[in-house]
């Protein structure tokens, strides 16, 4: 059959990507494009879902496992669910963690297992942006979920007579221990309205049919409510959702967060104490507990966060500000691993706004071992710290913990941000080359001579404006790096800056990172 040019183009443009994430030599732009691509078009979507089938029964027939060795379907789709250590059949040896480390790309003598850990991390691509369409057309198995114990929110009437529809998939499982045999949900297993979800250890992930993906982490204790509603007793998830997600809602004992198109975060508490904290959009929050709100009515009171902004709302239905939160407690959806496994350097990062602006909502990002180029720079902006060029930002910056602040910080002329250094730690600075150098920073801190750029989003100045993939392009903005060693544990305090008499190119609140000695 004769593509027209578009499809040649497409088929072009799926292959391209694919072959590189199978090769292990997709960069994470690429990887991160791949994915935006499969999500977006469903003609992308179901060229990708063509392509992997076709490779995964290629592999299957032309690579030979390794003596003593099977390939198997758990091998190809990550771990596998359990409720704890399990001794591994006879049958069937059982797959290591090295033995899912991707091999470096090699002729066609690579090893099977390098292949099936290369189709492992495409699969969890595939099913993460192709069940819910699969899943959403009207033909949902109607099988009866096994009973499960009464969940703490109580559900409407309609809600009970749904009991049992599936409307979410378990798609990826890392390390989970579940509470109880009865309740343990294998990987790829279907969820329905009323089904409990328990663990206490480890992290999963679930994808519901109207496209909202979460990231839920133990211990955690929640129950599917409605096709775009779940209620968590404690614990902490994350959810993104795609346009047609909007209006998802994490019901918890003291708040109900309702999504308007957004990615965000929430934490519960064993107690119940709610914390949220918005990584892109906006959510609506209904404050207190679900029958005080329901007795209510209109008199709920009701809290609206956009983008860098946190609260914490407590038993009695009041809110306050959150001041950081940190990505390993409340990691986004799509996140990156981090570069490497040692302990947090940036413990918490506070500051004195608060004292002359209560309603303030804003919070600080701390981002442990995940400075790399195209890492985001603010928690209010789309900009991204990348290297001048394309030999990169300088290497002793890679992997180090660094602090996402919101941008309209620069704006505070009596600004203190003090940040908690937990180890003895080189701490940096990135201070914009287009604004004067503040006293703090002079006498406190050393000019490396080095620089590192910044890649800025769409603002009101330049709204066509978007950030590029990579070192050295579309820069914007330069600035020096300044540093301090930090020989114990202790919180340091960095101040404002004046406001550039020329910035025509805009100027920007300094970035803040730490790499451990």
């Amino acid at each position: 059959m004769t593509m027209s040019p578009e499809e040649a183009d497409r088929f072009a443009f799926v292959h391209e990507l694919i072959t590189r994430q199978l090769e292990g030599t997709a960069t994470e732009q690429e990887q991160q494009q791949l994915q935006d691509a499969v999500t977006s078009d469903p003609n992308v979507r179901r060229e990708y879902i063509r392509h992997m089938q076709e490779v995964t029964h290629i592999t299957s027939r032309l690579v030979a496992p390794r003596p003593g060795q099977e390939f198997s379907k758990s091998s190809v789709l990550g771990q596998t669910c359990s409720t704890g250590p399990l001794p591994p059949s006879d049958a069937e040896p059982a797959i290591t963690s090295d033995a899912l480390t991707p091999a470096p790309h090699r002729p066609l003598g690579v090893s099977f297992l390098g292949v099936a850990a290369s189709l492992a991390i495409a699969a969890t691509l595939l099913l993460a942006v192709s069940i819910p369409f699969w899943m959403s057309d009207g033909r949902n198995d109607q099988n009866t979920i096994a009973s499960k114990p009464p969940s703490t929110g109580q559900p409407s009437d309609k809600t009970a007579a749904l009991h049992g529809t599936e409307v979410a998939t378990l798609v990826e499982c890392t390390n989970v221990v579940w509470d109880s045999r009865s309740n343990a949900v294998n990987e790829l297993s279907r969820v329905g309205i009323g089904q409990n979800i328990s663990f206490h250890r480890g992290r999963i992930k679930l994808v519901f049919d109207s496209g909202v993906e979460t990231l839920v982490l133990a211990p955690c204790y929640l129950n599917i409510q409605d096709h775009n509603r779940v209620y968590c007793t404690y614990g902490r998830i994350t959810a993104k959702a795609s346009a047609g997600g909007k209006g998802f809602a994490i019901e918890t004992p003291v708040a109900r967060v309702t999504d308007l198109g957004t990615e965000f975060g929430i934490a519960i508490s064993e107690s119940g104490e709610t914390e949220v904290a918005v990584f892109e959009g906006e959510v609506d929050i209904e404050l207190g507990a679900p029958d005080a709100r329901k007795t209510q009515n209109s008199q709920t009171k009701r809290e609206h966060l956009v983008q860098g902004q946190a609260t914490r709302v407590d038993h009695s239905g009041r809110s306050k500000r959150v001041f950081s939160i940190d990505n390993q407690r409340m990691p986004g959806v799509r996140d990156l691993a981090p570069m490497h496994h040692d302990e947090p350097v940036i413990a918490a990062v506070r500051d004195n706004i608060s004292e002359r602006h209560p309603e303030s909502r804003m919070f600080y990002r701390i981002v442990h071992a995940g400075l790399r180029e195209d890492s985001r720079a603010f928690v209010d902006r789309t900009h991204q710290w990348n290297g001048l060029d394309e030999d990169g930002m300088p290497r002793e910056l890679l992997g180090a913990d660094y602090v996402m602040p919101f941008n309209d910080d620069k704006f505070a002329g009596d600004l203190k941000v003090r940040v908690a250094i937990a180890r003895p730690a080189t701490v940096y600075v990135f201070f914009s080359n287009n604004t004067k150098v503040p006293d703090w920073l002079a006498s406190g801190f050393i000019d490396t001579g080095l620089d590192i750029g910044l890649d800025e989003g769409a603002n009101r100045y330049k709204p066509s404006k978007r950030v590029a993939a990579g070192p050295g392009k579309s820069i914007d903005n330069t600035f020096s790096i300044w540093e301090r060693d930090v020989q114990s544990p202790q919180e340091l305090e960095l101040g404002s800056f004046e406001r550039p008499v020329e910035f025509k190119r805009g100027y920007n609140m300094y970035g803040i990172a730490a790499v451990a000695k």
